[in-house]
């Protein structure tokens, strides 16, 4: 496996974690956030640093979508804590 592919699953693991855990305030962002994950670990091109093209690729399906600023918020959110913590763990 190589590492882009390892950071996606490091924090796939945490943004599972997370799920358990969560309020459910949260779950929408959750259950948006981890099969996009999936999709950038299986399609994208898997160049450079998993977090940087996570967090662009965030940023276009939020506009294909069409979230809601207050959605965005929360769900970028929730990916700044699962790389923090996955940092933690893994680091």
């Amino acid at each position: 496996m190589n590492s882009f592919n390892a950071r996606a699953e490091q924090l796939s693991e945490t943004l599972k974690k997370m799920e358990l855990e969560a309020p459910t305030e949260q779950l929408f962002a959750l259950g948006y956030i981890i099969p996009q994950l999936t999709l950038v670990a299986e399609y994208d091109e898997q160049q450079g640093n998993f977090d940087q093209s996570f967090s662009q690729w965030l940023q276009q399906v939020f506009q294909e979508d069409q979230l809601s600023t207050e959605d965005q918020q929360e769900i970028l959110s929730i990916w700044q804590q699962a790389i923090t913590l996955t940092d933690q763990t893994h680091n």
